[in-house]
């Protein structure tokens, strides 16, 4: 099979990250499947419910990335595009 991919994919070892799906809505918890410069893998409970757009904060960075969702398989896999450079997280 030929990988029609621009940007050459890592492991994401399984990074715990956050979903935050928009403003007054509680994070949802996910893991990094694999991840390149312009999106991830993402393994979550359930993507029922996860909007198409938006922004994700990997644990071991200090910045969250605008992302829209690219695709869905099954109930516990997605990808996302990052649609933005990472910005900085504001101290809550």
């Amino acid at each position: 099979m030929i990988e029609n991919r621009k940007q050459v994919r890592q492991p994401g070892n399984n990074q715990a990250a956050l979903i935050y799906p928009g403003p007054g809505e509680s994070p949802i918890m996910c893991t990094i499947a694999d991840i390149s410069e312009g999106g991830a893998g993402l393994t979550v409970v359930s993507t029922k419910g996860i909007p198409q757009t938006f922004e994700l904060q990997i644990k071991s960075e200090e910045t969250r990335r605008a992302c829209k969702v690219a695709w869905k398989k099954d109930p516990h896999k997605m990808g996302v595009q990052f649609v933005t450079e990472p910005s900085a997280v504001a101290p809550e």
